[in-house]
């Protein structure tokens, strides 16, 4: 495979602690301009201006600075031809959703949005596990994103950088929606949902109710470490710990709780859901159904956000 150029905009904690190692061992992928406001913390790389970055040619840009900084930089990115990676929230609104949806499609350039749990065995083993049905019809199922408050520094303290929790914790709850029980529409009368705001949203939570199956969803900081996911059917339930986010070397444990018996699953603890994610996207981004479906992913995990209703637009 030919390698692929990769320019970054705005790296941040994620990108140093996550990322950074991953594209360093990818010998498909180089890394060819950062674009960073703050001093830079890569020795290997020089950090261009704004102006400069998009004078270069890259085949990917990677997105990771400020949430409300995405729009303009992904339909910069678009515009100059490059194809998108970028964190979640890809957007917090969606004014210009069809300025970008229409830009990849006429480029034919991918727009992705990195949730990177759903490249982990353990999301795959889920999905199967649902699909099969042998554990019989879901009855509810519970989730939660939850930490202790960070630093009153952080950015997600920000509103102006377009901070809160409900982007980084509650975003990954509604995923589950959107990838993997294939969501397309929300019935606000269906629809329970709290969450404590002073400037920006802090915590909460919001429960789906449907024919089939009822959704509970706790997102949000000033709580108890919490990250996991619970599927309940008539006889048995299926728990994963840390199922959004991994702790590093050491393994991912299913287990199935059915009439008395508790069967583990253990996940290797050397898979690297990062890199399998790179992977996928060098593997397919040029594909037409490849970028079809992340442009409908991503349109669709903005209908569902709006829907819920703490973000207006």
């Amino acid at each position: 495979m030919k390698t692929k150029t990769l320019g970054i905009i705005g790296p941040g904690y994620h990108f140093e602690k996550n990322i950074i190692s991953v594209l360093k061992k990818n010998n498909s992928i180089k890394i060819s301009g950062i674009l960073r406001n703050k001093k830079n913390n890569f020795k290997n790389y020089k950090t261009l201006s704004e102006y400069d970055f998009f004078k270069k040619k890259y085949d990917f840009v990677y997105i990771s600075c400020p949430n409300k900084l995405h729009e303009k930089f992904i339909i910069k990115s678009l515009k100059s031809n490059y194809n998108v990676i970028c964190e979640k929230p890809f957007l917090t609104n969606d004014k210009k959703i069809n300025e970008i949806l229409n830009l990849s499609k006429k480029n034919k350039k991918l727009i992705f949005e990195a949730f990177m749990h759903l490249y982990h065995p353990a999301y795959d083993k889920l999905k199967k596990i649902i699909k099969d049905k042998k554990i019989g019809k879901l009855k509810y199922v519970v989730s939660n994103f939850r930490f202790p408050s960070l630093n009153s520094k952080n950015q997600r303290y920000k509103k102006n950088l377009g901070g809160g929790f409900f982007y980084d914790t509650a975003v990954y709850l509604i995923s589950l929606e959107n990838y993997l029980f294939n969501n397309t529409s929300l019935n606000k009368k269906n629809i329970e949902q709290f969450n404590i705001t002073k400037k920006i949203d802090l915590r909460g939570y919001f429960v789906i109710k449907s024919k089939n199956f009822n959704r509970f969803y706790f997102w949000g900081e000033g709580q108890n470490y919490t990250n996991n996911i619970e599927l309940f059917t008539k006889d048995c339930s299926i728990y994963v710990d840390r199922f959004f986010s991994k702790i590093k070397n050491k393994p991912t444990i299913i287990k199935i709780f059915d009439k008395h018996k508790v069967k583990s699953i253990k996940i290797d603890k050397k898979v690297d859901h990062f890199r399998n994610m790179f992977d996928e996207i060098l593997k397919n981004y040029h594909k037409t159904s490849f970028q079809n479906y992340h442009r409908y992913k991503i349109h669709n995990q903005l209908k569902l956000i709006n829907k819920l209703g703490h973000i207006k637009i």
